[in-house]
């Protein structure tokens, strides 16, 4: 791999639009020194890389998955009650929440993603694959995220939450405007601002679909949550809040990991071509693609209590953003990080994760990423890039391509 420097030898600062569409280059720069750092602009918030301090401070005690007002909208005091709807809403998902809450909440919802649940799926995904590639042609172009990696996740979680076919296409605007405002470490304004009025009109689809569906429930996912509320187990603010956050999760990361994955093997044709010869490599595929091309980056937690961490003394009140895509790329962890190898023993990677709160739908998204990865290597041996340089979006945190040229 080629190491993009600015010609000083100094790789691209963090966040800058060379690092959006090259960040490794920076991470091994960042590898080289302390854990932990902070972050330029956000006082009293640090980044945390290399993947044993990220593996183990993950799972500190005094750690909090909650977030106070003033970490979810980095704004003054004064501009705060602007984005009450926002904060009040995020504060309720369970992303968000902490022992005794999350766990009752999650143990409740982990019924919707059972393995049993999940694998039950399959024929409905695999028929969405179907449908959403049936008609590409040999020797055509198509944009494999607009027509495949964008639509697929979305149909599969909108069907799991019960919203009709008619909003799909405008569920993905507005999850992009929820990913891009959590995508960004700095969360500037203009982005929280459409954050919120995303979140109203999920809110507002969800209240709708809910109320069709009182007295008449079916085996889905919703028809779990809306359980809890009857058991008052959730209020209706609760419900709604998890049904966003699951829209959102569930469509977002899944998409990332598709598209991010296609495009990898395609810049790997070798590989490619070794799973479509022998589709039993999957599913360690699958894991490689996840910690090579990671489509989550970072997350944060809050502390809740004084810490240290590699020397850096952090008081109560502290952000620490796990930099998971420099932990995925860490010698100390995994031999020549820079290679893909779906034969790669012992995969740790934490794409998913690596606490109390790992990824609720993880199952899901392993089982849409083999089988949509899978179709395309069967279906398609011939498939190469249009453009050799990748277009990556601007969202940092949720990596991802805005599009994927191919010829087939």
């Amino acid at each position: 791999m080629t190491v993009a420097t600015n010609g000083a030898g100094v790789p691209p600062p963090l966040f800058s639009p060379e690092f959006q569409r090259d960040p490794y280059p920076t991470y091994r720069h960042y590898l080289k020194g302390p854990s932990m750092q902070p972050l330029e602009g956000r006082p009293g918030v640090w980044m945390l890389f290399g993947y044993e301090a990220c593996a183990t401070v993950i799972r500190d005690q005094r750690l909090s998955a909650a977030r106070p007002a003033s970490a979810l909208v980095a704004v003054s005091g004064d501009a705060l009650p602007e984005f009450d709807d926002l904060v009040r809403h995020m504060q309720r998902w369970l992303l968000l929440r902490d022992a005794p809450s999350h766990t009752q909440l999650r143990k409740r919802m982990n019924r919707g993603f059972s393995p049993s649940i999940v694998q039950s799926l399959q024929h409905r995904v695999d028929a969405t694959i179907d449908r959403l590639l049936a008609d590409v042609q040999a020797g055509e172009t198509i944009d494999l995220i607009k027509e495949f990696a964008y639509p697929l996740p979305v149909r599969v979680i909108c069907e799991l939450m019960g919203l009709p076919e008619e909003l799909h296409d405008r569920c993905v605007v507005l999850s992009n405007d929820i990913a891009l405002w959590m995508g960004d470490l700095r969360r500037p304004p203009e982005r929280a601002r459409l954050a919120q009025r995303a979140i109203r009109e999920l809110e507002g689809f969800f209240a709708i679909t809910i109320r069709e569906r009182r007295g008449a429930p079916k085996q889905d996912l919703l028809s779990v949550l809306m359980d809890a509320t009857a058991q008052d187990e959730l209020t209706d603010e609760d419900l709604l809040a998890q049904c966003v956050m699951l829209l959102f999760g569930g469509h977002e990361t899944t998409r990332n990991l598709i598209g991010n994955g296609l495009y990898t093997l395609l810049k790997h044709p070798g590989t490619y071509r070794e799973i479509r010869a022998d589709d039993s490599l999957l599913p360690a595929a699958i894991e490689e693609l996840l910690r090579y091309e990671s489509p989550v980056q970072a997350f944060g937690r809050m502390v809740k209590a004084d810490m240290e961490v590699d020397g850096v003394h952090l008081p109560a009140g502290s952000g620490i953003t796990f930099m998971i895509g420099a932990a995925h790329r860490d010698p100390r962890q995994f031999s020549d990080p820079d290679r893909l190898d779906v034969r790669r023993p012992h995969n740790r990677h934490l794409a998913f994760g690596g606490d109390a709160h790992v990824c609720l739908g993880s199952t899901l998204a392993r089982l849409e990423g083999r089988l949509a990865i899978g179709a395309v290597t069967r279906r398609f041996p011939n498939l190469r890039l249009v453009n050799e340089q990748a277009d990556w979006g601007p969202n940092f945190a949720f990596r991802g391509l805005s599009t994927l040229v191919v010829q087939v």
